[in-house]
């Protein structure tokens, strides 16, 4: 089996998938905003079983994003794993 690795390309992607992390952090705190609006008129049981939901939601949603830095810091290091064997295997070819 052969494996190819694109340094650029795995970068991208480690980029690509902060970005998307970060997205959705603006995305949450748009619609908190926009919900506080409706919800700050709500009084009593709906509301406090509304905001208990949103916190888990909201957990819900920094762990999905706590993943994805994950998987983008995996993915630096494997960029910086396979520069490293390129470079260990090309000093085999100096005589």
């Amino acid at each position: 089996m052969t494996i190819e690795v694109t340094y650029g390309t795995v970068t991208a992607a480690a980029s690509d998938i902060r970005k998307a992390a970060g997205e959705i952090g603006t995305q949450l705190t748009t619609l908190q905003g926009r919900v506080a609006n409706v919800v700050a008129g709500w009084d009593g049981e709906a509301k406090e079983a509304f905001h208990a939901k949103q916190r888990g939601w909201d957990q819900e949603v920094q762990g999905l994003k706590e993943t994805l830095d994950a998987i983008a810091t995996a993915l630096d290091n494997s960029t910086a794993g396979y520069q490293g064997t390129d470079k260990r295997a090309s000093l085999q070819f100096d005589f």
